[in-house]
């Protein structure tokens, strides 16, 4: 179960030819590694990784933890 970055950085090349796929920018590409994989793109990103970035993988990365929303709360 690899996240997205990691299968990403594992390859030159690999957030060009996602970009290319998927239709967007290398910019958003990177801030789907960054930020998570919106629930749209899922399957697709799943998909052109062969599963090697798992639909568990991108919700996980996408769910708040519980110190991050506490942090959130605080300020």
């Amino acid at each position: 179960m690899l996240k997205l970055k990691t299968w990403l950085d594992a390859e030159r090349g690999r957030a060009t030819a996602l970009a290319n796929h998927l239709g967007l920018t290398l910019s958003r590409i990177s801030q789907f590694a960054d930020d998570g994989v919106p629930p749209k793109y899922m399957l697709a990103v799943r998909d052109f990784s062969h599963g090697e970035v798992t639909l568990d993988s991108m919700v996980q990365e996408r769910t708040p933890t519980p110190a991050a929303t506490q942090a959130k709360e605080a300020a």
